[in-house]
């Protein structure tokens, strides 16, 4: 399972999913997090510019919004972890062989037996739709969701209970996300950053519970922590008038967190298993 840090450690290193663990040290704690961003941007820019081809400094600077004495910086600090190397040319860079998986296609993580039965006894317990979605970075992307697995017994419902809006703040799965999500990666396709309001981010964080109606329809969602990591969300989906009654909204909310619950005490086993072997 991938993971995003709730926030960015004092001391090692952190990968955003989806991105080789060398990519961290763009973001490690050397810099600050504003450097953390702009060294994204010069990675982003030879993606744009051309995965496979060397590139001008003054080109990467252009793509990226830098200066050319900013972008140098961030290209030779990138330079030392291997992520770029210097072209044929004089004064050119392009990717190495280590940042080959940033120009390839993100694929589907795939679900587990254990997500299933997860997502299953969810859909059991609450009788509406349950999903369980998982967060990845990747630069060009940004910070986006992924749907691995759903429980709909009710085909009108799939497409709101997959939470798939390209904007993370319309969604309950994606205001889940942001509320955990550290700001350097919390970040549209286009480099902009996603925030919440502050009310909003305080009631999902002291709640565990992020909430979106839709004309007809309500979804709750959850994070799925392992420590203070974010390693997936989980959520239900179904008719609006079922949650328009109190008790019934906190007894979704109740079986969501005990899912969570359930779901990180597996995850923890499989990544010490996984360490181990």
């Amino acid at each position: 399972m991938s993971r995003i840090p709730t926030r960015p450690s004092s001391s090692g290193s952190w990968s955003p999913p989806g991105v080789p663990p060398v990519l961290a040290a763009v973001s490690s704690s050397r810099q600050p997090p504003q450097s953390a961003g702009r060294g994204f941007r010069v990675l982003h820019a030879l993606l744009h510019l051309g995965a496979r081809d060397e590139h001008q400094l003054a080109e990467i600077a252009r793509a990226a919004g830098l200066q050319p004495s900013h972008a140098s910086k961030l290209l030779k600090a990138a330079a030392a972890e291997n992520l770029v190397e210097r072209g044929t040319r004089r004064g050119t860079y392009r990717l190495t062989r280590e940042s080959a998986p940033l120009a390839q296609e993100p694929r589907t993580p795939a679900s587990t037996p254990t997500v299933r039965r997860i997502v299953e006894d969810l859909q059991q317990e609450t009788e509406v739709a349950a999903a369980w979605h998982e967060p990845h970075f990747r630069v060009g992307l940004g910070l986006h969701l992924t749907l691995v697995d759903m429980a709909c017994p009710q085909p009108e419902l799939r497409t709101a209970a997959a939470q798939q809006d390209g904007n993370l703040r319309t969604t309950a799965a994606g205001r889940a996300v942001l509320a955990y999500a550290p700001s350097e990666i919390a970040v549209g396709p286009d480099d902009l950053p996603l925030t919440l309001p502050p009310a909003t981010q305080d009631t999902i964080r002291s709640t565990r519970i992020a909430l979106r109606r839709y004309p007809g329809v309500c979804t709750l969602a959850t994070p799925v922590l392992r420590g203070q990591h974010l390693v997936g969300v989980l959520s239900v989906t179904g008719d609006d008038r079922l949650f328009q009654d109190p008790l019934r909204a906190q007894e979704f909310a109740v079986l969501l967190r005990r899912a969570a619950g359930r779901a990180a005490g597996p995850l923890r086993q499989q990544a010490a298993g996984r360490r181990t072997a």
